[in-house]
C-alpha cells in the first residue's frame, strides 16, 4: 500500500509576510509576530519573550519562554559617586555606606554591588523587564511625545525572508531615535530563511526615568543592569532543520563607567504539552528533565502519559555560547506559583537573607530555597540524565555563568594576569549567546538534534549541506495583477518531482480543489478565472518520490484571496491594532483574545462576520491594568457553532477601539 506523508502548515498570511516595503501600521509598541516554517510556529515579540509554540497548529508545546540576564553592578549615589560598605560583610544592624572621597572612606573598603536580574518574562509574577524603546510606559512622557508618535509604530519585530527587508544596523550607544527595525531596501546577512529581528532594553534609552517593567504584579522594584539586547530568531523549512528555532542574542553593556560582573545568562521555559482539542489544561501532567555532557546540556519537557498518542512529542530548551570553555551550568524547576523573585533587590535588610534575589541565586547555580526549587541538572558527576518522577505543571530555567566568588576557579588567572574563568562585561562590550527550542519524538531524538544544533552553530549555520533535502514550499504572499491574474511565487531549497498548485472557492468541499501540476524546477505560476467578491483558497504542494511507495507530499500554508481585498488594499478592512492579539490565529475550535491597557477600566468585546453582522457579544467586564484575556469558543450568542470563515473581534476599552481579523478553519 502506498504511503503518503503529509505536512500541513495552514496559517493566515498577513501583510507582515510580504517581501516589499510597506507603510507602517498602527501602534506596535508591544509587538508580537508569528514565526512559522510549516512545522513549528511561535509568537516572537520585541520584549524578550516568545509564546505559544505549536507543532503544525495541532499540538501545543510551549506556553512561554524568555531570557533572564543577571549580573552585579556598582551602586552609585545620585551624583554618580561609588558607594562602599563601612563594615563588610554588613549585618542586619550595621549597614552604613559612604561614597568614594568621604572622610570615612578608604581604599580598603568593599564596594557596594547590586545583584540584579532583568527578565524577558517571569511566569509567576507576569513581569516583563526587557522592553522595546517605544513601549506603553513612554507614551505619557511629554519630553518624548513627538518621538513616540513618530516611531512607536515602527519599533516592531521585523520579519525578513531570505534577508529581505533589512533592519537598520544596531547601535545602542548612539542613535537619535533608537528605532532599528525600520525596514531597509536590499538584503542583510542572516543564516535564517525566515528571520525575526527585535531590540529591547532593561532601561530607557530615551532617558525616561522611573520603574521600567510591565506586568500585573505591582509590588515590584526593577533596577536595570544597563543592557541593550539585539535578538534574531531563525527558522528553516527544510528537512532536519524544520523542528528547530534558534535565537541569537547579543547583550551590550551600555554603562559608560561600570562593568557588569559575574554575568549569568538564563533561559526560562514554561512548557504546556498537549493537543489543541483538550478541555483540561495541557500542562497538568508534563514532566521535565535534563541531559548533560558534551554536545548535550539541554532541559526538556514531555507529556507524562502521552494521552493515548495525542501528545507524543518532547520539546527541548538549550543555551549555547561559541568557544565556551569557562562557564558553569545549572538547571532548576519549580511548580506553578513557586517561582523565584527579586522584588526588593537593593533592600539593605536583605543582605542577610538567602532569597533576597532568588533569581540571581538560581542563575548562578545555587538553590535559593530548597522547599521551592529542585535541580534538573544532575549534581552527581556520574549521572548524566535526570527526569522528574511525577508529572506536574512546572517551569524550568537553564543557566550559564562564569566562576563564582569563593571558589578556586574565581581566582585563577592566565599568563597575562586575567581572571579568565570569570564572566564579566566591560563598558561598551557585548556577549553573544544562542537559545534554542527544538522538538523530537523522544529524548533520544532530542539528543541527536542537540548534537546537530551545536555542529550547525559552530559551522556558522550554513544551510548548504541541506540543499536537496525535501522542503516545505514557502508560498509568498499572493497578489493579483492586471486582468484578474493571480501571481504565485514560492521558495524551495530543493527541486521536487513536481509542484501542485491547488485552488478552490472558500468553503467549497475538498473534492472541488483544482490542481495544476508544475515542473519541480519552477518557482512561479499565474492563475486566471477569478470572480469578483468571491473568496478563494490557494495552496502549494511539493511531491517527492512521485508514484513510489515512499511518496512524500509537503504542503505549504493555505492562503485566502479575493479580487476585492488584496493584501495591498488591506486598508479596506477594519484596522488591526497589535496591542490586541488573538491566539491561535487561524483557529479550529477556540481562540484566546489578549490585549494590553494602561488603566483599570471596563472593556467590551464583540465578534462580527464579514458582512458586519454581530454574532457574539461579551459582557462588559472590569479589565485590569496590564495584560488581559478572554476566550471565544467559536459559538454565537445563541450557543451555535459559527461556520469557518473570516471574523472581526472588536474591543472597546474607554475611548480606545481596536479590531482584530481572525480566521476560523
Amino acid at each position: 500500500m502506498r504511503r503518503i506523508f503529509t505536512i500541513l502548515a495552514i496559517l493566515w498570511v498577513s501583510s507582515s509576510f510580504a517581501l516589499t516595503l510597506k507603510k507602517a501600521d498602527t501602534d506596535k509598541s508591544m509587538h508580537t509576530a508569528p514565526l512559522n516554517n510549516g512545522t513549528l510556529s511561535i509568537q516572537t515579540t520585541n520584549y524578550g519573550l516568545s509564546r505559544y509554540m505549536e507543532y503544525r497548529h495541532i499540538q501545543s508545546l510551549v506556553y512561554a519562554s524568555g531570557s533572564w540576564i543577571s549580573g552585579k553592578i556598582q551602586r552609585r549615589d545620585d551624583l554618580g559617586r561609588k558607594l562602599y560598605w563601612l563594615t563588610y560583610p554588613p549585618t542586619y544592624l550595621d549597614h552604613d555606606i559612604v561614597y568614594e572621597g568621604h572622610e570615612l572612606w578608604n581604599s580598603e573598603l568593599v564596594a557596594v554591588q547590586d545583584t540584579l536580574t532583568s527578565v524577558g518574562f517571569d511566569g509567576d509574577y507576569d513581569t516583563k523587564e526587557l522592553l522595546p524603546a517605544y513601549n506603553p510606559l513612554l507614551a505619557s512622557n511629554p519630553d518624548t511625545y513627538q518621538l513616540y508618535n513618530t516611531y512607536n509604530h515602527q519599533d516592531i519585530v521585523l520579519q525578513s525572508i531570505m534577508g529581505s527587508p533589512a533592519p537598520l544596523p544596531f547601535n545602542p550607544f548612539n542613535s537619535e531615535n533608537f528605532c532599528f527595525s525600520i525596514p531597509q531596501t536590499g538584503e542583510f546577512d542572516t543564516p535564517g530563511f525566515i528571520t525575526h529581528s527585535a531590540y529591547f532594553y532593561d532601561y530607557c534609552p530615551l532617558g525616561t526615568q522611573g520603574q521600567r517593567y510591565v506586568g500585573n504584579y505591582q509590588n515590584h522594584n526593577h533596577y536595570p543592569l544597563g543592557i541593550a539586547v539585539h535578538s534574531e530568531s531563525y527558522t528553516w523549512n527544510i528537512q532536519n532543520l524544520d523542528r528547530i528555532i534558534i535565537t541569537k542574542h547579543t547583550v551590550y553593556n551600555t554603562n559608560y563607567q561600570d562593568s557588569i560582573e559575574d554575568l549569568a545568562i538564563s533561559y526560562y521555559m514554561d512548557a504546556d504539552l498537549g493537543p489543541s482539542s483538550w478541555e483540561l489544561p495541557a500542562s497538568i501532567d508534563d514532566v521535565s528533565g535534563y541531559v548533560k555532557g558534551e554536545g548535550y546540556e539541554f532541559a526538556y519537557s514531555r507529556d507524562a502519559d502521552g494521552d493515548e498518542g495525542l501528545a507524543p512529542l518532547c520539546v527541548g530548551s538549550k543555551l549555547f555560547i561559541l568557544n565556551n570553555n569557562r562557564t558553569w551550568k545549572s538547571s532548576w524547576f519549580w511548580d506553578y506559583g513557586q517561582g523565584p523573585d527579586d522584588n526588593y533587590p537593593r533592600n539593605f535588610y536583605g543582605t542577610c537573607y538567602q532569597t533576597q534575589n532568588a533569581k540571581y541565586w538560581l542563575a548562578t547555580g545555587r538553590n535559593a530555597n530548597f522547599a521551592s526549587f529542585g535541580s534538573l541538572r544532575p549534581e552527581d558527576p556520574d549521572l548524566m540524565e535526570y527526569e522528574q518522577p511525577v508529572g506536574n505543571d512546572t517551569r524550568n530555567l537553564i543557566s550559564f555563568c562564569g566562576a563564582q566568588p569563593g571558589t578556586d576557579e574565581y581566582e585563577e588567572t592566565d599568563d597575562e594576569g586575567n581572571y579568565y574563568k570569570r564572566m564579566n562585561l566591560a563598558p561598551g562590550e557585548s556577549l553573544t549567546y544562542y537559545s534554542i527550542l527544538f522538538v523530537g519524538n523522544s529524548v533520544d531524538e532530542l539528543k541527536a538534534k542537540s548534537l546537530l544544533i551545536e555542529d550547525f552553530i559552530n559551522g556558522g549555520m550554513n544551510t548548504a549541506p541541506y540543499y536537496g533535502l525535501p522542503c516545505i514550499p514557502y508560498l509568498e504572499e499572493l497578489r493579483f495583477e492586471e486582468s484578474h491574474i493571480l501571481q504565485a511565487n514560492w521558495f524551495s531549497y530543493s527541486d521536487p518531482d513536481c509542484f501542485k498548485l491547488a485552488c478552490k472557492e472558500y468553503d467549497a468541499p475538498a473534492s472541488s480543489w483544482t490542481e495544476y501540476e508544475i515542473s519541480g524546477d519552477l518557482r512561479s505560476y499565474s492563475l486566471t478565472g477569478f470572480e469578483e467578491n468571491t473568496w478563494y483558497e490557494v495552496k502549494l504542494g511539493a511531491i517527492y518520490n512521485q508514484d513510489t511507495p515512499e511518496e512524500l507530499y509537503l504542503e505549504s500554508d493555505t492562503q485566502l484571496v479575493n479580487l476585492s481585498y488584496t493584501a495591498n488594499a488591506d486598508e479596506n478592512l477594519p484596522p488591526v491594532d497589535p496591542l490586541l492579539q488573538n491566539y491561535p490565529n487561524p483557529f479550529y475550535s477556540d481562540t484566546t483574545l489578549r490585549w494590553f491597557q494602561k488603566d483599570n477600566k471596563p472593556a467590551e468585546c464583540s465578534v462580527y462576520n464579514v458582512k458586519g453582522q454581530l454574532i457574539k457579544h461579551f459582557q462588559t467586564q472590569n479589565a485590569k491594568s496590564g495584560e488581559n484575556e478572554l476566550r471565544w469558543n467559536g459559538k454565537d450568542d445563541s450557543g451555535l457553532e459559527v461556520p469557518a470563515g473570516i471574523y472581526f473581534m472588536r474591543l472597546q476599552s474607554g475611548d480606545t477601539v481596536q479590531t482584530r481579523k481572525m480566521l476560523r478553519l
